[in-house]
């Protein structure tokens, strides 16, 4: 699963790199809005760099594959918003869905 959220990253990364780059010309946009997978006991987190430092963006359930948007504290899935499943999720659903 850790290979297949790699890529999903990736995917998610490039999904978001013309409209930043339109819109801010000045910027670099791998250094400003890269993105990572941390994995922890039960989840994988799948967060956005936000310019020098990291926010969290989803949660994936280890056991299930759920991909859920986090709450405002990090490391707590809101499991009100389902994104779906790692099995069948874009990364350019997750640049859609990130600030839904």
């Amino acid at each position: 699963m850790k290979e297949r959220l790699e890529q999903l990253v990736k995917n998610w990364h490039e999904a978001g790199r013309e409209g930043f780059e339109r819109t801010y010309e000045n910027l670099n946009y791998n250094r400003d809005q890269g993105k990572r997978v941390v994995e922890a006991r039960k989840y994988f987190y799948l967060d956005q760099a936000c310019g020098i430092s990291f926010s969290g963006a989803f949660v994936v359930d280890k056991a299930t594959g759920t991909v859920w948007r986090l709450k405002s504290k990090y490391g707590v899935p809101n499991k009100r918003k389902v994104c779906g499943n790692i099995d069948e999720i874009t990364g350019e659903k997750l640049n859609r869905l990130r600030w839904w």
